[in-house]
């Protein structure tokens, strides 16, 4: 009994010890300001930290024995850095695009590193994002999209995920927009922050903990009203513009804890 126990905690260090060996390190540092990934599959967990390194880390893309040497030209991009990711700097901007078919992908940036991230097939999966103190521009066509730790301006667009974002503090520089088309937004905002809020659902509900001076709904002769309507309100007097919307599904503000 014991031999067996002892065969079966091997087999899984081992499984553990080789899911490490197959994930891979790229550390890449970049001469501007601007960040574009564009991904058709995996998840990705995008990190802000205060180094002034990108670093990727994820599975090495599997190519045929017979390939090696050889230039992928039909389409696609090439593994140039073993994590399964293409990176390239040009025009202003370095471009991370997938190697790998699938996978979870890792990824810490500057903090102050502006990003724009699309990621447009169905093969695609939750996107997390956290402590970023710079623009986001995210589109995601199928994942849920997660922002935790973040001041924005950030504008994202999921259409069939959902999207939550906690800020720490609001830039009021920019206009912050958070649409989700099928599901749900649900956004956490400090308390204090000042900001002209735009709610939006046609069909679903709108919640929220906050206290916002209503103005007269501008598609109504009544007051907004809670549910299928658009309500336009004031935090601590107003501020950066907040637009939420979510057509077909429910919109949640709240404090942030």
């Amino acid at each position: 009994m014991k031999t067996l126990k002892t065969i079966y905690l091997v087999a899984i260090f081992g499984l553990i010890g080789l899911s490490f060996a197959q994930a891979q390190e790229y550390r890449y540092t970049p001469k501007g300001n601007k960040l574009k990934i564009l991904t058709n599959s995996g998840s990705f967990t995008i990190e802000g930290h205060s180094g002034k390194e990108i670093v990727l880390s994820g599975p090495s893309a599997k190519v045929p024995e017979e390939a090696e040497g050889l230039k992928l030209i039909t389409g696609g991009a090439n593994d140039n850095t073993g994590t399964g990711l293409n990176i390239e700097e040009y025009d202003g901007a370095v471009v991370i695009k997938n190697a790998a078919r699938s996978g979870n992908f890792r990824i810490l940036v500057p903090e102050k590193m502006n990003m724009i991230l699309n990621a447009k097939t169905y093969n695609c999966g939750k996107i997390t994002i956290s402590n970023f103190k710079a623009e986001l521009e995210i589109k995601s066509e199928y994942g849920s999209v997660y922002l935790d730790n973040v001041t924005g301006p950030v504008v994202c667009n999921a259409t069939y995920g959902k999207v939550k974002a906690v800020f720490d503090q609001v830039n009021q520089s920019k206009p912050i927009s958070i649409v989700a088309t099928y599901s749900n937004v649900d956004v956490s905002l400090p308390e204090s922050t000042k900001a002209d809020v735009k709610l939006e659902s046609s069909y679903g509900n709108i919640y929220s903990d906050i206290a916002l001076l209503q103005e007269k709904n501008s598609d109504s002769d009544d007051w907004g009203q809670w549910g299928g309507k658009t309500i336009n309100g004031k935090m601590n007097g107003g501020g950066v513009e907040i637009y939420l919307k979510s057509p077909y599904s429910n919109i949640y503000l709240r404090k942030k804890k």
